[in-house]
C-alpha cells in the first residue's frame, strides 16, 4: 500500500474519524472538507497566525469516542498564506511516521503528546487554552465535565466570595465556558460579571473568547468595559481581555460597536488594545472607517514602529483583509504619523 500523502488520507486509511480546529486565534472549528483542500493547498488557512495555520486535531477510532487522541500541530505558510509545499515533503517524510509511530502507541495504551512535543511541528498551548479546547473536546465527545466544573460554578454563584477566585480551577470555568447552554450556566456567568474581580473575570474572558457569546451577556461585558473606561485607575488588561471575549459573539452590531468605541477612546493607543482588535476582531477592520481609525491608532501606539510593524505584517497576511488595509496605508489623507509609520514598514 502506498504511502498517504496527507493526514486526511491517513486518518481514512486507518479508520479514524476527525475534527479540526484553528488555534491560533481563538479556537474555530474548521469543517473536514475545508482541511483536506488546505492540505491540498487549493485554499489558504483561514485564521493564520504569525505566518502559521495552528491547528488541533482531535480524532477517534470508529464510534469509540472514549479512546480518542489530540494532536496539536502548527505549519508555515506561503505568501498565499498556503501549505508551503516543501514543508510539506519534510512533513510526510518525517512527521507521518511519527504520527503512525504514536496513534499505535497511544492504541497500545502509550502517551502520543510525547510523540507531538519531540517534532518541529507540535506545539504545547498555554494552560488557558488548553483548558479551553479540553472542555470543548470533551463536549464534542459526549464526556462530562472536569471534577472542578462544580466548584466553578459556585464560585460564579459566590458562595465561597468572589474574592476567592485564587481558589478556581481554570478548567472548572472552561467547563463552564464551554456548556453555557447547560445548567443554567449563563444566567449564571451573567449574575456574576459585574462583581468579580479583575483577575477572575480577565481568566473568564480569554475562555468566553472561544464559543458564540449569548447576545445578554455580551451586553453586559459591554457595561463592564465601558465602567472600566471610565474608572481613573482603569486597568489595561482586562480591558483587553473584556474586548477579546466579544470574538465569537453572533451579535456583530456589538462587536463592531466594541471595536470602533475602542478606538474612538482614550486607551485607542493602548497596544493592548489594539492587539486584541488585530488578534479577535480582525473583520471588523472590512470597514473603512474601523480599517482608518484602526491603522491611525496603531501608528501613534505606546511601543512605537516595532509594535506596528509587527501587527500589520500579521494582519496583512490574513485573507480578505490585506487589501482594504493596503488602501488605508496608501490613503493620501492620512496622518504624518500614519506616513511615518507605513515609511518604517516598507522601508522607504
Amino acid at each position: 500500500m502506498p504511502a498517504p500523502k496527507t493526514l486526511h488520507s491517513f486518518f481514512a486509511g486507518n479508520d479514524i474519524r476527525y475534527r479540526v480546529y484553528d488555534m491560533g486565534r481563538g479556537i474555530r472549528k474548521l469543517s473536514n472538507e475545508q482541511f483536506e483542500r488546505f492540505e491540498a493547498g487549493l485554499i489558504p488557512w483561514p485564521y493564520p497566525l504569525q505566518q502559521q495555520a495552528w491547528i488541533a486535531l482531535l480524532g477517534w477510532r470508529n464510534k469509540d469516542r472514549d479512546d480518542h487522541f489530540i494532536w496539536f500541530l502548527k505549519f508555515p505558510l506561503d505568501e498565499q498564506g498556503l501549505l508551503i509545499q516543501a514543508t510539506r515533503d519534510d512533513f510526510m517524510a518525517g512527521m507521518l511516521h511519527t504520527l503512525g509511530h504514536n496513534l499505535q502507541a497511544s492504541l497500545q495504551g502509550g502517551k502520543l503528546e510525547d510523540g507531538m512535543q519531540q517534532s518541529p511541528y507540535g506545539f504545547k498551548p498555554r494552560e488557558s487554552t488548553m483548558a479551553a479546547f479540553h472542555a470543548l473536546a470533551a463536549q464534542a465527545m459526549g464526556q462530562p465535565p472536569s471534577r472542578f466544573y462544580a466548584h466553578a460554578r459556585d464560585y460564579l454563584d459566590g458562595t465561597p466570595g468572589y474574592e476567592q477566585w485564587a481558589f478556581v480551577g481554570i478548567q472548572g470555568l472552561a467547563d463552564v465556558a464551554a456548556r453555557l447552554d447547560k445548567d443554567d450556566n449563563s444566567a449564571r456567568v451573567l449574575r456574576a460579571i459585574p462583581q468579580l474581580p479583575a483577575p477572575a473575570l480577565i481568566a473568564l474572558c480569554g475562555l468566553l473568547e472561544n464559543v458564540p457569546l449569548p447576545t445578554a451577556l455580551a451586553e453586559s461585558l459591554q457595561y463592564r468595559l465601558q465602567q472600566e473606561t471610565e474608572n481613573p485607575q482603569r486597568d489595561i488588561n482586562l480591558m483587553a481581555a473584556l474586548i477579546r471575549a466579544f470574538a465569537q459573539a453572533p451579535a456583530q452590531g456589538i462587536r463592531q460597536q466594541v471595536v470602533s468605541w475602542a478606538l474612538r477612546g482614550e486607551v485607542a493607543k493602548q497596544i493592548e488594545v489594539l492587539a486584541a482588535i488585530a488578534a479577535r476582531h480582525w473583520d471588523c477592520l472590512l470597514q473603512k472607517e474601523t480599517a482608518q481609525g484602526f491603522v491611525e491608532a496603531l501608528a501613534q501606539n505606546t511601543l512605537g514602529q516595532d509594535a506596528f510593524n509587527q501587527l500589520m505584517v500579521d494582519l496583512l497576511f490574513l485573507p480578505g483583509i490585506r487589501v482594504p488595509l493596503l488602501e488605508q496605508l496608501r490613503n493620501p489623507e492620512r496622518s504624518a504619523s500614519l506616513s511615518d509609520a507605513v515609511s518604517g514598514l516598507f522601508g522607504s
